[in-house]
């Protein structure tokens, strides 16, 4: 009898102990979690290692472990911990995915691995489309990369979700401005101008999109501004170059581009773009050398960008005529003489004038052999570039609105095939530059 009390107090202490061995675990992970949550990390780790040399697979140590790591700034040690954690089958008994999700796509934040922070976001809005926190940073995630698209859609349902979250003002404006959803851009780039004024982005899209609206007065403001930044400092530039030209001010359109020349990169077709401006600029202020001097710039760079080598090569010819030369090297105003002579050689003579622009003039005339003629109309066009049938259609209309009896077009650059058949058609004659050239010398010739 007595054998058989000490055989079953053996066995109740055999099984007390393994109940006790069995409780150590949880145990110390719950006496972890409570040193974790008194910051005593040390404590909490050396329980966890305990944990984890009995039991190297044991989710909730793994999982504390885990978050030690990135209070520690461990972040890619936490990383591993977390992503060998999930890869066990029955981790989800033991934490929350979602939570595991959370930390991950923060870690993956913090090591700048934003694909991988990407899948995690879009791994929890698939637990959720609606969580407000993975829409606020997948849309910040896509941002980060550029990728606008995606950015503005999380962007705009944090707003519809929760309008109280104000950072997501900037990045959703400029994302709308890339994505050309220009209204909503303004709408959200002014909420983020509110809450923190002469923000250079924020400058810069609202004038850019104040500037596709001709609201030039609060565009020039804006990029004014915005051209203070050095990251928005030479696109501000040309974009207030290009008003400028907009408003037929090309003097001040050249004082804005000159200031970003030096900032200008090589090889660079935004470069190409901005140097070209400038030197169009210059060719309407009649500045031939400084406009070849950038359009050989660019040739030597990029030789078929947009019409250099067509430029440069009927700036070159004109350089080395002396008799077309003065053509762009003075105002129509200078020129008058030399046009009003050319006019008369035609048999013309001159009752009004009317400047079209800095390069046009237009003239009504009389036939000084047939004075019983109605007028004709006279255009004088100082240009480089082919003349188009569609220019000589323009004239026609003009021509009819004037009540003239019929037209002459004469220019300092060629006539294009089209514009010559169209011409013949409607009672318009053409002159070019070799007549110009010409005629110029026998102007001189006489002078002499």
């Amino acid at each position: 009898m007595n054998y058989i009390i000490f055989a079953l107090t053996v066995l109740l202490i055999a099984i007390m102990l393994m109940i006790l061995k069995s409780l150590r675990i949880p145990m110390s992970i719950r006496k972890a979690e409570e040193l974790f949550a008194e910051n005593d990390l040390n404590g909490a780790n050396e329980l966890v290692k305990f944990v984890l040399n009995k039991k190297r697979n044991y989710v909730p140590a793994m999982y504390l472990k885990a978050r030690i790591l990135m209070q520690r700034g461990q972040y890619l040690l936490a990383i591993h911990e977390l992503n060998e954690m999930m890869a066990l089958s029955d981790f989800k008994k033991h934490v929350n995915e979602l939570e595991v999700h959370y930390h991950l796509a923060g870690l993956y934040n913090q090591t700048q691995n934003y694909v991988k922070e990407i899948d995690e976001y879009k791994a929890i809005l698939e637990f959720n489309p609606d969580d407000i926190k993975a829409n606020h940073r997948l849309g910040h995630a896509w941002y980060q990369q550029k990728n606008y698209k995606n950015a503005r859609e999380n962007f705009l349902k944090v707003a519809v979700l929760d309008p109280r979250i104000e950072d997501i003002f900037l990045p959703l404006g400029v994302s709308c401005f890339k994505t050309s959803d220009y209204q909503k851009a303004e709408v959200y780039l002014l909420k983020a101008s509110e809450l923190k004024k002469d923000l250079p982005e924020v400058q810069f899209y609202l004038g850019s999109i104040y500037k596709m609206k001709k609201d030039y007065e609060n565009a020039y403001l804006m990029l004014d501004n915005a051209k203070n930044d050095k990251k928005f400092f030479v696109k501000s530039l040309f974009m207030l170059g290009e008003m400028s030209v907009d408003r037929d001010n090309f003097n001040e359109a050249i004082e804005y581009l000159e200031k970003g020349l030096t900032s200008l990169k090589d090889n660079d077709e935004e470069s190409h773009a901005y140097r070209y401006l400038l030197a169009e600029c210059y060719e309407h202020e009649n500045k031939i050398k400084e406009a070849i001097h950038h359009w050989s710039k660019i040739e030597s760079e990029n030789p078929s960008f947009r019409s250099t080598g067509v430029k440069l090569e009927a700036y070159r010819a004109i350089l080395e005529n002396d008799n077309l030369t003065p053509f762009f090297q003075s105002s129509l105003e200078e020129l008058q003489p030399y046009i009003t002579d050319m006019i008369a050689g035609l048999n013309y003579n001159i009752v009004s004038s009317e400047k079209k622009s800095s390069n046009e003039y237009q003239y009504r005339v009389y036939n000084i052999k047939r004075i019983n003629d109605p007028p004709v109309l006279v255009l004088f066009n100082r240009t480089t570039r082919e003349i188009s049938e569609g220019q000589i259609i323009e004239f026609q209309k003009v021509i009819s609105a004037e009540k003239c009896k019929s037209g002459i077009y004469i220019s300092t650059s060629k006539f294009s095939l089209r514009a010559k058949s169209s011409a013949a058609s409607k009672m318009i004659d053409l002159y070019d530059s070799e007549y110009i050239s010409k005629a110029v010398e026998k102007i001189r010739a006489r002078k002499k």
